[in-house]
């Protein structure tokens, strides 16, 4: 079964352009809903992985990058 939050980042990818990242947004989203940046990084680092298309992987390595300077605080 699918992580809840993997079905928000794939709604949130869809919506993406290379300008607009809503992966990111939806991630910063649940950190400030108090959910554990492990958790939210440990989901964008798998779904990454399970992407095919060019356009998709760099969207969420995006915010992957982005994210993962809360993992250093």
């Amino acid at each position: 079964m699918p992580h809840p939050f993997s079905q928000m980042f794939e709604k949130a990818l869809r919506k993406s352009t290379a300008e607009e990242n809503f992966v990111l947004e939806e991630a910063e989203a649940l950190r400030r809903k108090g959910y554990s940046v492990r958790e939210i990084y440990d989901v964008l680092a798998k779904l990454k992985q399970e992407l095919v298309m060019d356009r998709d992987v760099e969207v969420v390595g995006e915010a992957l990058e982005e994210f993962g300077r809360y993992l250093a605080e």
